[in-house]
């Protein structure tokens, strides 16, 4: 019987199957003793995709619209739920280690087009996948990454597919999946910037031809984003809600992005100078590969192309919209999306110049590799280990942890989510944590630099404030600030927080 072309590419990537199988069970394995984990950013995805599906409303957790964030990951949640009737929280470790094993696969569907690559290179780098600590950290949370990173390396497939046939219907394929990237991360746009640099440095086409696809695949690659834009602006008045001006230097963006650059690489050290010189470094060699096979033209159609130019567009973007914008100090989570694409373009033309070697060059360069390859895997093991110990009798960090689920103040809520008077608005410091735990629609507390909302809080008759101990952000309104204006009644003490029943002093009011 003749095999289909199906059955022959699985066959030839049952590695990376079999790979991907180990990469799913770790999050598995990860996530067993609470679920996976849950941020602030979570409870958004989490609500807005139980409205989405339970209500039919593109809300977050107190009904109002979601505009901080794009709407296609709490959409892609709510169609699971809706399909299985069990609700994502639940599903999510399933779900991630899903997406992850995805990701796998088709690193090594894409490993294989690569020039001059072999198995044991493409077995290797699956494995650092697989053991990623830096992927581990992603896909043990509830956050849109996981889709985003895996929309990547779907981009990438197909922009390397359609560079081998320069058809506009392939073209018009990778502009669909970077539509759907764009509002799954609003950093989707990096994907954009990505395909419009391909094409430009396609030098295989003519100007005009190169013009009139860069054309075509811009306008239908934005348009999704432009319409959930437009979506937000009509309801808020506000393109992606509130955005403060960036408070750090280029240089300070550059000295982090290098730190989490280095925590990836077999590199120990902290120094702004050392791990700033190791990220530009890695920047300009990845760029000068990407120029050397545009140039040459002989190369530019490979898929390791096409993981460099990504590498170059996100890293000029993340670091750029870092400076211009404020918000959580540059980390893992959010250059995640340059892991594989560092990686392969770090390495990926080392199996063609060992073809080039003579036997004892080629021995001595293996012997180099390996020493360098065990070096890197023994400090990924070493850190995975070392995120299992914390978390395998407490929970991840979040509000699936220990510490939320024998919270008082959380049980509390859990248990008596209907003893607040609705004639009154109940604030707290951790509004998301009241979400989670009691299904409540809460304000946050005022920001200290916004003297409008902070004014309009004080101005109510009467307020409730639940108060959790361990939570903190120094931009929130203090607690202090609170009690010197206000009458302020405990109405509960717990040993983790307090619920109040706040009365702030009006002129000629007094307290009853």
């Amino acid at each position: 019987m003749q095999k289909t072309r199906f059955s022959l590419l699985s066959l030839k990537n049952l590695d990376g199957l079999l790979i991907s199988v180990i990469g799913f069970l770790l999050i598995i394995i990860y996530t067993r003793y609470n679920g996976i984990g849950v941020s602030p950013d979570s409870i958004a995805y989490l609500s807005a995709a139980r409205n989405m599906y339970m209500h039919g409303l593109l809300a977050d957790y107190n009904m109002r619209p979601l505009v901080d964030f794009p709407l296609f990951y709490p959409f892609f949640l709510s169609v699971i739920g809706f399909i299985t009737r069990i609700d994502p929280l639940i599903l999510a470790p399933v779900i991630n280690g899903l997406l992850l094993a995805g990701i796998i696969v088709m690193t090594g569907y894409l490993i294989d087009t690569f020039e001059g690559t072999n198995k044991w290179y493409k077995r290797i780098i699956l494995f650092f996948l697989a053991l990623s600590p830096s992927l581990l950290d992603i896909y043990s949370m509830l956050w849109s990454e996981t889709l985003f990173l895996f929309l990547t390396i779907a981009f990438i497939a197909s922009f390397s597919r359609y560079l081998r046939k320069r058809t506009l219907g392939s073209l018009l394929f990778c502009a669909g999946v970077a539509a759907v990237a764009c509002i799954t991360r609003y950093a989707g746009v990096t994907l954009v910037g990505t395909g419009l640099l391909l094409l430009v440095f396609d030098r295989s086409l003519e100007w005009r031809k190169r013009m009139i696809y860069c054309i075509y695949f811009g306008f239908i690659s934005i348009s999704l984003l432009v319409a959930n834009l437009v979506r937000n602006a009509v309801i808020t008045s506000s393109l992606t809600g509130p955005r403060q001006k960036g408070i750090l230097t280029l240089s300070d963006n550059v000295v982090f992005y290098g730190r989490v650059i280095c925590s990836w690489l077999p590199v120990h050290g902290d120094q702004p100078r050392l791990v700033s010189g190791i990220a530009i470094a890695i920047f300009i060699f990845i760029s000068l590969l990407f120029l050397k096979r545009s140039w040459l033209n002989r190369t530019y159609e490979t898929a390791e192309n096409c993981f460099a130019a990504f590498f170059i567009v996100y890293t000029v973007f993340i670091i750029g919209i870092s400076t211009l914008s404020h918000f959580e100090q540059i980390n893992n989570r959010f250059i995640s999306p340059v892991f594989v694409p560092m990686l392969i373009g770090l390495t990926s033309w080392i199996p063609n110049k060992l073809r080039q070697l003579n036997r004892v060059q080629f021995g001595l360069a293996v012997a180099i590799l390996g020493i360098i390859g065990i070096v890197f895997e023994y400090g990924q093991l070493k850190q995975v280990h070392f995120m299992y110990e914390d978390v395998k009798d407490y929970g991840i960090g979040g509000y699936t942890d220990d510490s939320w689920k024998h919270s008082e103040t959380a049980k509390f809520l859990r248990e008596h989510p209907d003893y607040f008077n609705r004639k009154y608005t109940v604030y707290s410091n951790d509004h998301q944590a009241a979400y989670f735990n009691g299904r409540m629609r809460t304000e946050s507390i005022a920001q200290r630099v916004n003297k409008h909302d902070t004014d309009e809080m004080f101005e109510e008759d009467g307020f409730y404030l639940i108060w959790f101990d361990n939570f903190s952000d120094n931009e929130l309104v203090k607690f202090r600030y609170m009690w010197d204006r206000s009458y302020m009644v405990k109405k509960f003490d717990f040993n983790d927080g307090d619920i109040f029943f706040v009365k702030p002093r009006h002129p000629l009011v007094r307290p009853r």
